[in-house]
């Protein structure tokens, strides 16, 4: 368990840090409002959709498939949703901030704290005899997730986002704004690459299995598949450009945090919080043993739910018109905290006997 929260705390410490650097930052003159507006826009525009084209493209979408596994956290991640929003629409007073409250309470970090728990927990290079199929099974729900996280999410936003959809009835103006927005872009081309077989990477090409019929995987533990290769000068751009959404995001995050006070806002912030750090993977652990899952699948369903705020739900409400100080507040908040409820839903798991 400690192991687990060390590699939990690896992986978000720098988060927080960054976005203190971020509130130095402006404190000092350094950087400015405008600085910070820019900022996101390189984020949501270049660097997040660079980095889901890479998680997406490389994904082996028919191998380790469960179709229902896949439809159970698919339809999970939608219906959540869908019941957070209506309950934001009926008890929120201020309703410019639904939005943002809905967008920080079940968006979770697929792309950035997922996969290395992932790697500790079910990756054969750090737990000898461990089943690949399971770590292949988790990277792909990831990748999946990803494609219908960022979609809900441009409805959301296109929905209570009036200039989204000037001129236009509601139905083409969701259509307009989820058809136009970058990471669904993105997303689209990561699996255009991936259906042709395509990966930008400058190794030679390789099978998922080797010739005794066993999975083969990388130095960092990922499932090596069949590719086709390009230029080792393109995998190198988009890793770059990848790489800036971690710094550049958390650097504006910390610009723009404030605290208002025990305000209506604040508020929002807390109930947030909890949703994500609490009742969302409480609940969907709940449904999944309903549904019959256990085991390997139900942990999987459990961290998939239990991650803290995705960085990019951030720069969406940034770029789309949401609250900032809600996204930022959120976010700051469940990456500090979410080492510790992690690492405590994990030692439940053992205890109860739903993970061994």
């Amino acid at each position: 368990m400690l192991e687990h929260m060390l590699v939990t705390l690896n992986t978000t410490i720098p988060f927080v840090l960054l976005a203190l650097l971020g509130m130095f930052l402006k404190r000092k003159g350094l950087i400015s409002d405008n600085f910070i507006t820019q900022g996101n826009k390189v984020v949501f525009y270049i660097a997040i959709p660079s980095t889901i084209f890479r998680s997406i493209h490389t994904a082996n979408l028919q191998e380790v498939f469960d179709p229902w596994f896949i439809g159970f956290n698919s339809m999970w991640l939608i219906l959540f949703f869908i019941g957070t929003w209506i309950f934001a629409v009926k008890l929120m007073k201020d309703k410019n901030s639904v939005s943002s409250f809905v967008n920080s309470a079940y968006r979770s970090s697929l792309s950035v704290v997922a996969p290395p728990l992932f790697a500790l927990m079910f990756s054969p290079i750090h737990n000898v005899g461990a089943d690949p199929n399971i770590y292949a099974k988790s990277i792909l729900s990831v990748s999946i997730l990803l494609i219908f996280s960022y979609a809900t999410a441009a409805v959301l936003f296109a929905v209570h986002d009036p200039e989204s959809r000037k001129g236009s009835s509601l139905t083409v103006g969701i259509i307009k704004s989820i058809a136009k927005n970058p990471v669904v872009i993105g997303v689209v081309v990561g699996l255009v690459f991936n259906f042709l077989g395509w990966t930008l990477t400058s190794d030679s090409v390789r099978a998922m299995y080797d010739a005794s019929g066993n999975v083969v995987f990388d130095a960092y533990g990922a499932v090596v598949y069949r590719t086709i290769n390009s230029p080792t000068f393109a995998s190198n751009t988009i890793n770059a450009l990848a790489g800036l959404v971690m710094p550049l995001a958390m650097i504006c995050v910390g610009g723009n945090l404030a605290f208002h006070g025990f305000d209506t806002k604040f508020k929002y912030v807390i109930i947030s919080s909890v949703v994500k750090l609490f009742i969302m993977p409480i609940a969907s652990v709940v449904v999944a043993m309903l549904f019959g899952f256990g085991g390997s699948d139900l942990t999987i369903i459990m961290i998939l739910n239990a991650l803290p705020m995705a960085v990019g739900a951030y720069v969406m409400q940034a770029e789309l018109g949401g609250n900032t100080y809600i996204g930022a507040s959120v976010l700051m908040i469940t990456m500090t905290f979410s080492a510790f409820t992690l690492t405590l839903f994990l030692f439940l798991f053992r205890v109860l006997g739903f993970w061994v």
